[in-house]
């Protein structure tokens, strides 16, 4: 099981914000933040949980970011074709 520590580095080196990761996963931001600073505990099951919601929510953005690129591409090939 992830220390509190390592899953807000997941959560951080994603650039995931807490509000997004409650979001994903059905709590609040203030609950996320506790169990980061270790003001509350967690079973070896939420912490999947959290896991789980961090990759989701990461594949999403990349996604997100893979069509822009494709949308750029397109109206790059656009604007070189039309000459």
């Amino acid at each position: 099981m992830l220390s509190a520590e390592k899953l807000k580095f997941l959560r951080q080196l994603h650039r995931i914000t807490q509000t997004e990761l409650g979001k994903e996963m059905g709590i609040t931001k203030n609950f996320i933040s506790m169990i980061e600073n270790r003001k509350e505990n967690y079973t070896e099951d939420w912490c999947k949980r959290y896991v789980n919601a961090v990759y989701t929510i990461a594949q999403r953005k990349q996604n997100d970011n893979n069509i822009e690129e494709v949308e750029e591409m397109k109206e790059e090939v656009k604007k070189i074709t039309s000459k």
